[in-house]
């Protein structure tokens, strides 16, 4: 593609004679391919490619390689004219110029990284394998009750174990109340605490779990409504979800070693820094 567009566009010319240890050449290597100069500013072949493929141009469309090379000579112009006015200098601007910069080198790093560091078949099949022991042999519908504090739930557990009230009764007494009442999909083992699916897999259908559930900051009461055999997916229908699970994990993992190992000093105290706005 790269000497097709060179052809195709009639402008390639080697730049005789340019000082490319000059600032305005910081992102250019020696083996970059310069097209033309504006304003002293390199527009390079690398550049222009990148253009194409970002608008999703076809390489065969020479029209289209014209446009986009048009286009990057009115970016690199008005950007020049930014420098020269002082505009790419303003604070604001500059942090922009930062923070992108960092993401553009932070999203390159992963992909290379994760290149590098594949997901392996193995990996995916034990990951499979291990999903398969936490989900258990049964799946099960489930209805919760919600409650704020320990105490109330409790009482609503003793009054269902006593027979004051049927859970039915007790769900329409929460959604008087405001209280949040649902009744779940399908659920396996390894979507419940390993303690609380013990106590699930041992509860009939139509019962009521005998201990009440921390979930996010509250407490739930919960019945059985179904529970049936859980056939798994099998390792094909799922490998492209692991994989990209495994990815996911893999690079947070990567990411989080990367910024322990970093030397963080501090410079200005965020204290400090509210101070100054």
């Amino acid at each position: 593609m790269m000497y097709k567009i060179l052809v195709l566009l009639i402008i390639a010319i080697a730049i005789s004679g340019c000082d490319r240890s000059d600032d305005r050449y910081a992102l250019v290597s020696g083996e970059d391919v310069v097209l033309v100069e504006v304003d002293g500013h390199p527009v390079t072949l690398p550049m222009l490619e990148f253009m194409m493929s970002a608008r999703g141009a076809d390489p065969d469309d020479t029209e289209a390689m014209r446009r986009q090379f048009d286009e990057l000579l009115r970016l690199r112009a008005i950007a020049n004219r930014a420098e020269r006015e002082g505009i790419a200098d303003q604070a604001e601007v500059r942090a922009q110029r930062a923070v992108r910069d960092m993401e553009i080198k932070y999203m390159s790093f992963i992909e290379d990284w994760q290149r590098r560091n594949p997901v392996t078949d193995e990996q995916i099949e034990a990951a499979y394998q291990a999903q398969l022991e936490r989900s258990g042999d049964h799946r099960f519908i489930i209805e919760t009750i919600e409650f704020d504090d320990q105490p109330a739930a409790l009482e609503q557990l003793d009054r269902l174990a006593s027979g004051q009230e049927d859970f039915s009764a007790a769900i329409d007494r929460a959604t008087e109340q405001g209280r949040i009442a649902r009744r779940t999909d399908w659920i396996d083992l390894s979507q419940v605490p390993p303690d609380f699916g013990e106590i699930l897999n041992q509860t009939a259908v139509g019962e009521v779990v005998d201990s009440i559930l921390p979930y996010q900051g509250k407490w739930i009461v919960v019945r059985v409504s179904d529970r049936d055999e859980l056939v798994p997916p099998s390792l094909e229908d799922v490998r492209e979800g692991i994989r990209r699970t495994l990815a996911r994990e893999r690079v947070g993992a990567m990411i989080e070693e990367t910024f322990g190992q970093a030397q963080v000093t501090p410079i200005l105290p965020l204290e400090a820094a509210d101070q100054t706005e």
